[in-house]
């Protein structure tokens, strides 16, 4: 009895597995908008870049320049949705003037020659913070302005 229970409990992972990808697919595709410029790919096609059009059950209109293709859904293996580089712009400007602003308060507190200057690391903790939040919100307005493709599925 407890093998048979055991290879039961085994088996479930494997089954669930195997829905997961196709689910993920429709998902993916379901959160598309109509005319949303996307990339798509598959074993039987190259890479395709256009516009959603609309997505039925088992096909996925895609306007390319002025035609429009039916893509069977199950062929696409690839999906990525083109959208703004907010969260990128964020990170990379937060790190880089966090940075600088670390090392300048870090700097102008060592420089310091009264007793009341207080503590290196404690300004360059500081800095980091200060010039990080700043740093993030200017990055995001910046990548907000540039597009970047983004995986959507696998």
């Amino acid at each position: 009895m407890f093998l048979l229970l055991l290879s039961w409990l085994l088996t479930i992972p494997v089954s669930l597995s195997a829905q997961e990808p196709t689910a993920r697919r429709d998902s993916a595709i379901a959160k598309l908008n109509t005319g949303q410029q996307i990339r798509v790919s598959g074993e039987a096609m190259n890479r395709l870049v256009g516009k959603v059009g609309v997505a039925s059950n088992d096909t996925l209109d895609f306007a390319q320049d002025d035609a429009v293709r039916r893509i069977p859904i199950p062929a696409i293996d690839t999906l990525w949705v083109r959208g703004p580089a907010t969260m990128n712009g964020a990170i990379i400007g937060g790190a880089l003037v966090g940075s600088f602003t670390a090392i300048w308060f870090a700097a102008w507190t060592g420089a310091c020659e009264t007793s009341n200057c207080g503590s290196v690391p404690l300004a360059a903790i500081g800095g980091f913070l200060l010039g990080g939040t700043v740093g993030a919100v200017l990055g995001g307005f910046i990548g907000g302005s540039a597009k970047t493709w983004k995986r959507k599925y696998p």
